[in-house]
């Protein structure tokens, strides 16, 4: 894919506001926050600089790794002895940065937090054009069992597209040998997060959460006033990006965006994300950079630099 210089601008620009934002909402994990504000106030704080979120704010808490975002009216809040992984997702004219951290208010797991942050940085020292994607494999996968934890083999990074949060191919997070000769081109935008375990390295869906995308289905059903409106809100503001029925309460007001949601997806227009579970109950860390790949060089745009 040829990549134009104001392409380029704008994918360091969703980073640069990207950092922001993983630093802010790290920096609100405490304890007694509830997640929905959390989440609200990092959305918000991305509007604020000038990007829009790529999708909710993910606030994923001890075992469950990842896809949880407060709803509506659901919500958690934390006691203070928790691992906390916040994911955002930002773009600008749909060009996209996905970056995470992990924060732990427990003071127990800093080296299940180190483990999956000092692999994320063995990539960066790694990452080049033309890279195979088993190198990086195995270089979290490495990393990580140095460590004494476990990476999660199902749960990868992925490139990225133009309003498309996920473009195809996926990054293993362990040394998969279908992925030998397979390669990242210049011209690629690529999600690298590795996650670690004290658990079974392996996650499993739970119930589906407060997160949906477009199916690009026509509707099973016809759509009432509520749905109707809704869809035309989704694909005007959000196309094919992730979105939460959140989001959607300033048009249509709580009761009404639930329930549009909720029959969207039972019509088969939105597709639901579940949440993502480690098969067995182990604390989850979580990091994650995205990386420009260029001819002569890779921009890790969501690094950031002193």
């Amino acid at each position: 894919m040829f990549i134009e210089e104001t392409m380029v601008e704008k994918l360091v620009e969703a980073g640069r506001i990207a950092i922001g934002a993983r630093e802010h909402g790290a920096s609100l994990v405490k304890p007694g926050a509830s997640a929905r504000e959390v989440c609200e106030e990092v959305e918000d704080w991305i509007r604020r600089k000038g990007g829009e979120p790529a999708f909710p704010c993910n606030f994923s808490v001890d075992e469950v790794a990842a896809h949880y975002t407060p709803g509506v009216k659901d919500d958690i809040r934390l006691r203070g002895d928790e691992v906390v992984k916040i994911d955002v997702g930002v773009h600008v004219e749909g060009y996209i940065a996905d970056t995470a951290v992990t924060v732990d208010l427990s003071g127990k797991y800093n080296r299940l937090l180190e483990a999956a942050s000092k692999a994320l940085e063995a990539v960066v020292e790694i990452m080049k054009p033309g890279i195979r994607i088993y190198d990086i494999g195995k270089t979290v996968e490495n990393t990580i069992k140095r460590y004494g934890y476990k990476p999660v083999r199902n749960l990868t990074g992925h490139t990225i597209g133009h309003y498309l949060i996920h473009a195809g191919t996926t990054i293993p997070n362990y040394a998969d040998r279908t992925t030998f000769y397979k390669r990242l081109r210049p011209g690629t935008l690529v999600a690298v997060e590795p996650f670690a375990t004290n658990g079974k390295g392996l996650v499993k869906e739970g119930k589906i959460t407060n997160i949906y995308s477009l199916t690009g289905k026509r509707p099973r059903a016809k759509l009432n006033e509520a749905e109707s409106t809704a869809l035309s809100i989704i694909v005007e503001k959000y196309k094919t990006l992730p979105f939460t029925p959140r989001w959607l309460i300033g048009e249509l007001g709580e009761d009404k965006a639930e329930a549009a949601v909720r029959g969207l997806y039972m019509k088969g227009v939105l597709h639901g994300y579940p949440i993502l579970v480690e098969s067995g109950k182990g604390r989850v860390s979580q990091f994650e950079h995205t990386f420009l790949i260029l001819k002569d060089r890779v921009i890790v745009t969501t690094l950031k630099r002193d």
